[in-house]
């Protein structure tokens, strides 16, 4: 970045901060702010913000962008006091990484009418590795109770001039002030974008003094800033990707710079540089391309495979169980070889080296690069490679594509784990054009129970009770048993925990088979599972899979319901009725019938006794698309609420 520019003077260095408040300068009054007009619930909120994103020229490094976060944060309770840890995330790329060269916080207690300042110390602040290309610097403020003022400012510095700081308005504690200020030199063009649904209340763009001259002359500056008052914050709630996806964040990209009468370079990239790029580099296309380079392994594994999808599928499973995953997110290799000969790599050596593999194969396989769920939506606004933090692999057998995602070892062959099911991803091929691919679950998220038994007249419950699972129900709980020492430390933990249910033998089905249900077998005895009341005996006819609590409590939800996939939960209940009691026509339920417009979700609930000595009790609970659209969000709501009420209702048995 330096060579481009030998043709700029520096005469002075100039960091101004007009619109920033003085450090440390916290008054009785602040304590006595009071955000009730804007969140009655809020655990902290912030009094004041100011950030500044300005980029300078220094002769030693070239351009830089130097940015200062300055946050006045007051705590109303304890649940708030995590807000006075801060974390700076630090870039790095090669010999390149951005620096902090400024930290400071502090807290501030009101003891009678004076204030008490508690200085942050070097003790209070380290760093770690996040991963290959993060670096993080934490940070604790010191002495926080119920009311107190946490206030910090740090500076970093950055060579990375494509990534101008991006600016969180919204976050999940209310602001009554934000402001952030940007110094840009003619020199670079970005192009800002804003997220989220509440707009800039000011913004205001002049000039500003750069304090930098080419051989024509001075260079010109545009200082432009931008102010939020008043912010709610932003509600999670769960079935939801990554809150950046709708928080109100301004972001930036840098489109060029130029240097007048000296160079001139064009960041704004088409899909097809992105594919270019991506082709061209080691790390990527290069660890494709080499078709040999695996031979060594992946000989034996397709030893007798007589046809593609054979082939596919035993190398998937291949790379399922011979690398394990890092759990570090990469679109970059490291060395797909070397991670098979370790058995362990990032996501890029995982998925990469199955392509490799199966184009090896003689199969069409391609790279496709996604975000995560849980890193926001990725190239919405304009073609780019770092918001991509995870690449899979795409296979063309016959007529149909499968996405493969080896990193997750409970996934079956075509369906990609729910940390990759993020709106799209973009394929990568070698050669021709590069295209959006829709990353959805190839699976509904199914559970099935079955419960064949017999009600004592003491209010015992016995027999057996069959659990069969599908899609991410059925990896989640291989994952849990795979996370224990043995099936039996697991049942006994379970059993310990559910103080309710007691199991008496239990067996496990299709656990490694993953293109099969993974199903349960158990013979248990729920006591006092029903009780006596006015010579009735009543129980709830729910095992484990009742609905008690609603997940949608907002007032208003302006982002998708995204479940990640169609979920589908039915039960199945045939019950030995005690001697000397009936379902009486007097007592019995009223069979429930209720769903969504075009039966986007279903609830069923019915009970019947053709044999008098036998009960039977049937229900189904469906949601027939992954994803729900805000204006849906009070249906949805309501339609929980009903199924919570429905479910509260007891079965009453007649004493003859």
């Amino acid at each position: 970045m330096k060579g481009f520019f030998t043709s700029l003077l520096l005469f002075g260095s100039f960091w101004a901060h007009a619109q920033d408040f003085s450090f440390g300068k916290v008054k009785k009054e602040d304590f006595a702010i009071d955000i009730g007009k804007l969140d009655t619930a809020a655990n902290a909120f912030v009094i004041r913000e100011y950030g500044s994103a300005q980029v300078n020229y220094t002769s030693h490094t070239g351009l830089v962008v130097e940015f200062v976060k300055h946050v006045r944060i007051k705590i109303l309770n304890k649940e708030g006091y995590n807000h006075a840890n801060f974390t700076i995330p630090l870039y790095k790329s090669g010999n390149e990484r951005e620096v902090v060269t400024d930290i400071k916080g502090a807290s501030y207690h009101l003891q009678g009418d004076k204030v008490v300042e508690t200085e942050m110390t070097k003790a209070n602040i380290f760093n770690e590795n996040s991963s290959e290309n993060i670096s993080l610097t934490k940070a604790a403020i010191p002495q926080v109770q119920e009311g107190t003022i946490i206030e910090y400012r740090y500076k970093t510095e950055s060579p990375f001039i494509f990534n101008l700081n991006t600016w969180e308005f919204q976050e999940e504690i209310p602001k009554i002030y934000s402001e952030y200020v940007t110094r840009i030199p003619e020199i670079c063009h970005y192009k800002s974008n804003l997220k989220g649904g509440f707009p800039i209340k000011d913004r205001k763009t002049e000039n500003y003094n750069t304090s930098l001259r080419s051989e024509i002359g001075d260079i010109l500056g545009t200082k432009t800033t931008y102010i939020m008052e008043n912010i709610p914050a932003f509600h999670s709630e769960d079935y939801m990707t990554s809150s950046k996806n709708f928080r109100s964040i301004l972001f930036f990209e840098l489109g060029r710079y130029s240097v007048p009468m000296g160079p001139t370079k064009d960041f704004s990239l088409t899909w097809e540089n992105v594919r270019e790029k991506l082709i061209a580099d080691e790390s990527f296309g290069g660890q494709v391309k080499r078709k040999g380079a695996l031979k060594e392994f992946i000989e034996p594994v397709l030893q007798g495979a007589n046809n593609d999808i054979t082939k596919a599928s035993r190398l998937y499973a291949y790379f399922q169980k011979r690398i394990k995953w890092n759990n570090k997110h990469s679109i970059y290799a490291k060395n797909i070889k070397e991670a098979l000969e370790k058995r362990t790599g990032n996501s890029a050596d995982i998925n990469l080296g199955l392509v490799n593999a199966l184009r090896y194969a003689q199969l069409e396989a391609i790279p496709v690069i996604l975000s995560t769920r849980d890193n926001g939506y990725a190239g919405l606004y304009s073609p780019a490679i770092s918001e991509f933090n995870h690449v899979i692999a795409q296979v063309k057998l016959g007529e149909e594509y499968y996405l493969l995602d080896a990193t997750s070892p409970y996934e079956p062959f075509g369906n990609i784990p729910l940390k990759c099911v993020n709106y799209q991803g973009r394929s990568i091929p070698l050669t021709g054009e590069s295209d959006w691919v829709k990353l959805e679950s190839k699976l509904p998220s199914s559970q099935s129970n079955f419960f064949f038994g017999e009600l004592m007249e003491n209010g015992t419950l016995k027999g057996k009770w069959v659990t069969s699972r599908n899609g991410y129900l059925a990896s989640r709980m291989r994952e849990r048993l795979q996370g224990s020492n043995s099936e039996e430390e697991y049942y006994e933990k379970w059993d310990e925990e559910n103080n309710r249910i007691k199991i008496n033998s239990f067996k496990v089905s299709n656990r490694d088979s993953l293109d099969k249900p993974l199903a349960e077998e158990f013979e248990i005895e729920i006591e006092n599972f029903a009780s006596l009341q006015n010579e009735q005996l009543a129980f709830n006819p729910y095992i484990e899979s009742k609905t008690t609590k609603n997940p949608f409590n907002l007032t208003e939800r302006n982002y998708p319901i995204d479940f990640g996939s169609m979920i589908q939960e039915e039960s199945y209940m045939e019950i030995k009725l005690p001697k000397g009691y009936t379902y009486a026509p007097e007592t019995k339920l009223k069979n429930i019938s209720m769903a969504l417009p075009e039966r986007a979700a279903r609830y069923i609930f019915k009970v019947s006794n053709s044999d008098p000595n036998t009960l039977l009790i049937e229900s189904a609970t469906q949601f027939n698309k992954p994803l729900f659209l805000p204006e849906e969000y009070f249906d949805l709501k309501e339609f929980f609420s009903r199924i919570i009420q429905a479910q509260k209702l007891d079965i009453a048995l007649k004493k003859i």
